[in-house]
């Protein structure tokens, strides 16, 4: 599952996804309208992206039951968000949260004015995690123009507290979107699936 970034399109990240593309995937990616899931930045209070980012998360939500329905079960299926889309996919994450095949959320974090209020759905109630073990990436760069490394270090600590297995890398320099790593990465978690399917 592909979640593209602002100004950004479905169609651009399948392009990309030819660098960790392996022969038995399904790729889906959901488009925005005008290429903006929420319209204010993401570290503003979640009311100020609302109805948008509720929208977004509906998004993504068809799209793993579109997989479903084609035989794919949430615990196969890699959900990538890149900038805002990667917003996106930590924000479906914190709302829908079960065993997924894994993600990567990529230049981004948890939108929000303060992470530390709002953790994951459920992982006040549920022992072992909401989040079940969930493999999830946190890629980014310490000077990262748009995405301050505290906020993805924060995020990442969200997700620790909801049983997810985090792997936090924030590289140095500035760079924001997806790197040669992160795309081999993601292309061995793909990897693995398959040779265990």
């Amino acid at each position: 599952m592909l979640v593209h970034g602002r100004g950004g399109t479905a169609e651009g990240l399948i392009r990309l996804a030819d660098e960790f593309y392996r022969s038995g995937a399904t790729l889906l990616a959901p488009g925005a309208v005008r290429s903006t899931w929420f319209p204010a930045p993401h570290e503003a209070p979640l009311s100020a992206n609302e109805p948008s980012l509720t929208s977004a998360v509906d998004c993504v939500d068809s799209a793993v039951g579109v997989a479903r329905d084609a035989g794919v079960p949430p615990e196969r299926v890699v959900l990538v968000g890149v900038s805002q889309g990667g917003a996106v996919v930590a924000e479906f994450l914190r709302r829908r949260p079960r065993r997924f095949g894994g993600a990567f959320v990529v230049s981004a974090a948890l939108p929000g004015e303060d992470l530390d209020s709002g953790g994951v759905e459920g992982a006040e109630r549920d022992e072992g995690g909401p989040l079940a073990e969930t493999p999830v990436a946190l890629d980014s760069s310490e000077d990262d123009p748009y995405v301050p490394a505290e906020r993805v270090r924060a995020t990442a600590g969200v997700f620790e507290r909801a049983g997810a297995a985090v792997e936090l890398r924030i590289d140095a320099g500035d760079g924001h979107g997806l790197s040669d790593a992160t795309m081999g990465r993601i292309g061995e978690r793909i990897a693995e699936l398959l040779d265990d399917g």
